[in-house]
C-alpha cells in the first residue's frame, strides 16, 4: 500500500490490481497490468503522476489520478541492467538505482539520464544494496540495511550516509525519518538528529507493513488494511 499528500490509499491485491480509495475510504478507480509480472513498486508522491514497477520486467509505468496510463518504458531498452529501486523526483523526473553500474540516475518520462552518481562502490568502499528510494525537498535517501540511509542531493551527488541500519521500508514526513522497529516508530529529525519514539497498537506489531500521515495510521496485516486516527 501507498498514500499520497491528499490521505488517498492505494492498494496492492494478491491479484495485481492497484485500487485507490479517497481519505474518506471510498473507492474510486482500479488499474490492473497481467502481462508484466508482480507490481513491486508503488510511488504515490505526486498524486497525480503515480509511479508502478514492475521489476520483473524491469518496466516503469506511469499513471494519472484516475489510473489511466499515461506512459510505460522498459528500463534496459534505455540502457539500464538492474534496476532494484525506483523513486519520483520532487520535477517529474524518476530515480533508478543501477545495481549493476552501481549508479543513481536521474531520468526524464523518455528515459533520458539528467544526473548521474559517481561509482558509489568505489565511493563507500562496497556496493549498495538498496530496498528502497525515496526523495524529499531536493534530497534523495536510499536505504541500504547494511550500510544505513544514503543521502545525495537533486543532481545524484553523494552527500552522507545516516547512520541507521537494519532499515528497509521508511518514509520522509516533515523533515522527519520514520521506520518502524518492534511494536514502535522510531522517529528521527533530520535537522536535530534528535530521536523519539512511538508506540504502535497491537495489531500493527506483526503487519506487514505501517504507514503514518498527518493523523492516521495504515495498518497492513493477515486481516486487511486497518486505518486508525491519532
Amino acid at each position: 500500500m501507498a498514500t499520497d499528500k491528499l490521505q488517498q490509499l492505494y492498494v496492492v491485491t494478491t491479484a495485481n490490481e492497484v485500487i485507490k480509495y479517497l481519505a474518506n475510504g471510498q473507492e474510486q478507480y482500479r488499474f490492473s497490468n497481467n502481462i508484466l509480472g508482480a507490481l513491486t513498486h508503488v510511488d504515490a508522491t505526486d498524486p497525480f503522476n503515480l509511479l508502478l514497477y514492475y521489476f520483473d520486467y524491469q518496466t516503469v509505468v506511469l499513471l494519472d489520478r484516475t489510473l489511466n496510463k499515461t506512459a510505460e518504458y522498459k528500463l534496459t531498452n534505455a540502457g539500464f541492467a538492474q534496476v532494484r529501486t525506483v523513486g519520483t523526483s520532487n520535477d517529474g523526473a524518476i530515480w533508478v538505482y543501477d545495481e549493476a553500474a552501481f549508479r543513481l540516475y536521474k531520468i526524464d518520462r523518455q528515459a533520458k539520464i539528467l544526473h548521474e552518481s559517481p561509482d558509489l562502490s568505489l565511493l563507500l568502499g562496497q556496493a549498495p544494496q538498496p530496498t528502497q528510494l525515496l526523495a524529499r525537498d531536493n534530497w534523495v535517501y536510499m536505504s541500504d540495511p547494511q550500510l544505513g540511509i544514503l543521502v545525495f542531493d537533486n543532481f545524484g551527488q553523494y552527500a552522507k550516509t545516516l547512520d541507521i541500519k537494519g532499515v528497509s521500508q521508511f518514509q520522509i514526513i516533515d523533515n522527519r525519518l520514520v521506520f518502524r522497529e518492534g511494536a514502535q516508530l522510531q522517529i528521527t529529525d533530520l535537522q536535530s538528529f534528535q530521536y523519539g519514539t512511538m508506540a504502535l497498537p497491537e495489531a500493527a506489531v506483526n503487519a506487514a507493513q505501517v504507514l503514518v500521515h498527518k493523523n492516521r495510521l495504515y495498518i497492513r496485516n493477515q486481516v486487511g488494511i486497518i486505518v486508525q486516527t491519532f
